[in-house]
């Protein structure tokens, strides 16, 4: 069994069966970031969740922002206590809420921008420039974008700007993204699941094995640790 094993993107909350999710996390000894969706869910998870292996993310996803609008007080109002923040973003495929994605994220934004506690997992989906653009630079926390689709124009911008880049098994069977590994800095490359979104025949743990083997010559243990560094 290999040591030091992560996970900075995994939904604990849509799992088929998260007591036994729970135990595969805490038998492999996987350091996991359990994103959420929504704030409520976040206050949900941190109470009913007591695991060395598993830290819980406060997190709003794009694409319930304009649904759910009632709950950003919500947010604001547990974001002080949350060191990891996640999933949140733009998701801006459709563009019919664009607006208020874009009002949430940049207010998001603001109120972390000199937090260098915050750890950030951000969505996004055909919206790397507009992300990028409200994050700008001289920001303090650490932003992870979470499964890159972006350009080569785009990565090279966010690598300049100090991003990091989490890369899940989906990613690795892209030649595309194989082709950007070179580009981004193999000490800001992190491992994620996205869990249970990325289709795989292998299970949770044995994915992030799969992970860790593939991204020969990059010390992802020693990422982590930095990552979690203030």
């Amino acid at each position: 069994m290999m040591e030091h094993l992560y996970d900075t993107h995994f939904h604990l909350d849509l799992q088929k069966d998260r007591s036994a999710a729970i135990r595969e996390i805490e038998d492999n000894q996987i350091y996991t970031i359990a994103v959420t969706n929504l704030p409520d869910l976040y206050k949900k998870e941190v109470s009913a969740i007591n695991s060395k292996y598993i830290r819980i993310a406060l997190g709003f996803h794009p694409e319930l922002v304009y649904e759910y609008k009632k709950q950003i007080p919500l947010m604001w109002e547990l974001l002080p206590e949350a060191r990891f923040v996640g999933e949140v973003g733009l998701d801006l495929v459709d563009k019919s809420h664009r607006k208020e994605q874009m009002g949430f994220f940049g207010d998001l934004v603001e109120r972390c921008k000199y937090d260098n506690n915050k750890i950030i997992s951000i969505h996004s989906r055909g919206a790397v420039s507009d992300v990028l653009d409200i994050i700008g630079n001289g920001f303090h926390f650490k932003p992870i974008l979470h499964w890159f689709t972006g350009t080569k124009e785009q990565l090279n911008r966010a690598v300049d700007a100090g991003f990091w880049f989490s890369v899940n098994s989906a990613m690795l069977r892209t030649k595309r993204f194989v082709d950007f590994l070179s580009i981004v800095p193999a000490s800001r490359i992190l491992l994620e699941t996205d869990s249970p979104f990325v289709k795989t025949r292998y299970g949770y743990s044995q994915e992030v094995y799969y992970l860790n083997s593939e991204l020969h010559g990059i010390d992802c243990w020693a990422n982590f640790k930095a990552l979690l560094s203030v």
